[in-house]
C-alpha cells in the first residue's frame, strides 16, 4: 500500500477534497499509473485527467521516421503532414506516434501514390487541423456543461470525462463521416453540373432560370482566431436570423452554412430588395458584428434536394468573394434582370475563379 501523504501528493488538501484526492490517487495507481507519473500530473494540476489521457491516447511505439519508412512517404512530406494537422513537430527519433497514427500515415501514403499533388494535400490537412480544432473546442465546451455543475470533487470530474471519452468519442466519427459525404456530394454534383453546362452550351434538362445571391460575413475566419467559439457561433446564428427577417416570397432562403447564406428567386428584383436588406441589418448591428458583402446572378439552375446547382450558382459565389463589405455586387446578367431603375455602377471586368472569361461586374444600391 502506497502511502500518498507521504509521497507529497496530498500535500496542501483538505477536508472532503482530501479524501476525494486519496481515492483518486488510488484508483490510478491501480490503473498502473506510476508514482512519477502522479507525482508529475499532481504538479500540473491534472489529475483528474490522467485516465481521460489514457483513454484517449494509445501506446507510442513508433518513430517518425519509422512511420515515414512504413507508410512509404518522404519524412519531410510527413512532418509538413504533422505541422499542417496543427501537431508539433517533435524529435525524428523520439517514439511518439501510435498504431492509429501509422495507420493515418499510411493512408496519406496511399493518397500521394494515388497522385494528388502534394501541397493540395497539405492545404487539405490545413483545412482538416483547423476544422478538427474548432469542433473539439465546441465539444469539450459541451462535455464541461454536462459534466463540471455535477461534479463536486476532482475525483469524480475525472470519471465523468473519462467517461463522456469513452461513450461520446466512438460517436463522433460516424457522424463526421456522414457530414463530409453530404457537403461532398453536393459540391460534386455543383462542379459536375456546372462543367456539363460549359462543355454542352446549354442548361440541362429540367434547369430554369433563377437569380441566386450569396452574402458572406467579412473576415469570419479572422475573427473566429480572437474570439472564443461561442461568440463566434452566435455571430453564425445572427446570420441565420438575418436572412430570415429579410425573406419575402417569392425568395427563398436555402441554406446558411456557417458565415454565408444563400438565397434564390425566380425574379431578381425582390432578392435583390432582399439582400440589400440583409446589408443594411447587417450594419445596423454595430462595430461588434461583421459586415455583409453579397454576390449575385441570373441563369439557369437545377434543384436537386432542396438545394440548386448549376453555373449560375458557381458564379453567384465566386462574385461575393470579390465584393465589398458592405456591398451588393452582381453580374450583367443579374442587372439585366433586375432593370434599370435600381442605382447601378459599373465595378469593371474581373477574373474569377474557376471562371474561364473575364465578368462584368456592377454594384447596386436601392433607387434614389
Amino acid at each position: 500500500m502506497v502511502d500518498f501523504a507521504a509521497e507529497g501528493l496530498l500535500d496542501g488538501v483538505g477536508g472532503d477534497d482530501r479524501a476525494a484526492r486519496l481515492a483518486l490517487l488510488e484508483e490510478l495507481h491501480d490503473a498502473g499509473f506510476s508514482l512519477d507519473e502522479l507525482r508529475e500530473a499532481a504538479a500540473q494540476d491534472r489529475l483528474p485527467l490522467l485516465p481521460f489521457d489514457r483513454e484517449l491516447r494509445r501506446e507510442a511505439r513508433y518513430t517518425a521516421r519509422e512511420v515515414a519508412e512504413r507508410a512509404e512517404i518522404p519524412y519531410e512530406f510527413l512532418a509538413r503532414i504533422q505541422q499542417a494537422f496543427g501537431m508539433p513537430i517533435l524529435d525524428p527519433e523520439e517514439r511518439t506516434f501510435t498504431e492509429p497514427g501509422l495507420v493515418a500515415a499510411r493512408r496519406v501514403g496511399e493518397f500521394r501514390r494515388f497522385g494528388l499533388p502534394e501541397e493540395g494535400m497539405i492545404e487539405v490537412s490545413r483545412v482538416i487541423g483547423q476544422s478538427m480544432s474548432r469542433l473539439a473546442e465546441a465539444m469539450r465546451a459541451l462535455v464541461y456543461e454536462a459534466v463540471m455543475p455535477a461534479s463536486s470533487s476532482e475525483h469524480e470530474i475525472g470519471l465523468r470525462y473519462t467517461a463522456a471519452a469513452r461513450e461520446l468519442l466512438p460517436e463522433v466519427a460516424p457522424m463526421l463521416y456522414d457530414a463530409l459525404t453530404a457537403h461532398l456530394a453536393e459540391q460534386i454534383r455543383s462542379d459536375v453540373v456546372s462543367r456539363v453546362e460549359l462543355a454542352t452550351g446549354r442548361a440541362l434538362p429540367g434547369a430554369r432560370d433563377m437569380a441566386v445571391a450569396f452574402g458572406d460575413l467579412v473576415g469570419f475566419t479572422r475573427v473566429g482566431e480572437a474570439r472564443p467559439l461561442a461568440e463566434l457561433g452566435a455571430l453564425a446564428d445572427r446570420l441565420a436570423e438575418l436572412a430570415e427577417a429579410a425573406v419575402r416570397p417569392p425568395v427563398k432562403l436555402v441554406k446558411t452554412v456557417g458565415d454565408a447564406a444563400m438565397l434564390v428567386s425566380p425574379q431578381a428584383e425582390p432578392l435583390l430588395d432582399s439582400v440589400l436588406s440583409m446589408v443594411e441589418a447587417a450594419d445596423a448591428e454595430g462595430r461588434d458584428f461583421p459586415q455583409l458583402r453579397v454576390g449575385m446572378d441570373f441563369g439557369p439552375v437545377l434543384n436537386r434536394g432542396g438545394d440548386w446547382y448549376g453555373h449560375t450558382v458557381n458564379l453567384a459565389s465566386r462574385v461575393t468573394d470579390v465584393a465589398r463589405a458592405g456591398s451588393v455586387l452582381t453580374t450583367e446578367a443579374g442587372r439585366e434582370a433586375a432593370g434599370e431603375e435600381w442605382g447601378w455602377s459599373a465595378a469593371g471586368s474581373r477574373r474569377l475563379k474557376g471562371i474561364r472569361h473575364p465578368v462584368r461586374l456592377f454594384r447596386v444600391r436601392r433607387p434614389g
